[in-house]
């Protein structure tokens, strides 16, 4: 009985004893925040948070789709996206798809790249593969995408492959949704030998 007095007299101290020692702690912080200045010694000053990466809106799995000037439809997903601000979305793991004419179909897939929502353009990076409906296959490091035009060009070196043979060059540009491709600067082809 005498150990079950003593137990909850320390609990009631206890409990007592905290409450004072947070409200002596919050007492001493707005003392020396209050009474010091720049003469006599330390000042304290409340900032703001800066707005970090982690506060940022972060999306799982975006995913956009659309149509283009000629009413033809486009998708855009990835593995995460981060909001930058209103209009510019950061993306990782993208696949992009576009339709041209004839239903014929383009697709484009990069490990990052930064989404402009309201231009409806897309700047791609690291490890851009692009793909064709016919069996084409290009490979390079960047891309700029104008969705809406339907358009895609890049400035670093490509090679690709398809059912005709292989090519390398030092540039590329995509114009009308793949009917028409363009390769710049020491560009090499090796067509395969058809048989008869």
């Amino acid at each position: 009985m005498a150990s079950t007095v003593r137990y909850t007299l320390l609990v009631r101290f206890s409990k007592v004893f905290l409450w004072l020692l947070a409200a002596g702690t919050v007492s001493v912080v707005l003392w020396i925040g209050s009474g010091n200045n720049t003469d006599n010694g330390g000042r304290m000053v409340f900032t703001s948070i800066p707005q970090s990466e982690a506060l940022q809106s972060i999306m799982k799995k975006p995913y956009y789709q659309g149509v283009d000037v000629h009413n033809r439809p486009y998708t855009v997903s990835a593995e995460s996206g981060l909001q930058q601000d209103k209009d510019t979305v950061v993306l990782t793991k993208i696949n992009a798809d576009m339709t041209g004419d004839n239903n014929a179909w383009m697709a484009l897939t990069a490990g990052s790249g930064v989404l402009k929502m309201t231009s409806k353009q897309l700047d791609l990076a690291d490890g851009v593969e692009v793909f064709y409906e016919d069996g084409y296959q290009f490979r390079t490091t960047r891309a700029h995408v104008d969705i809406a035009g339907g358009a895609a060009s890049g400035n670093d070196p490509v090679e690709g492959q398809g059912p005709t043979g292989t090519l390398k060059a030092k540039s590329f540009s995509i114009l009308e949704r793949g009917n028409i491709i363009r390769f710049k600067g020491a560009v090499k082809m090796v067509l395969y030998q058809q048989d008869k």
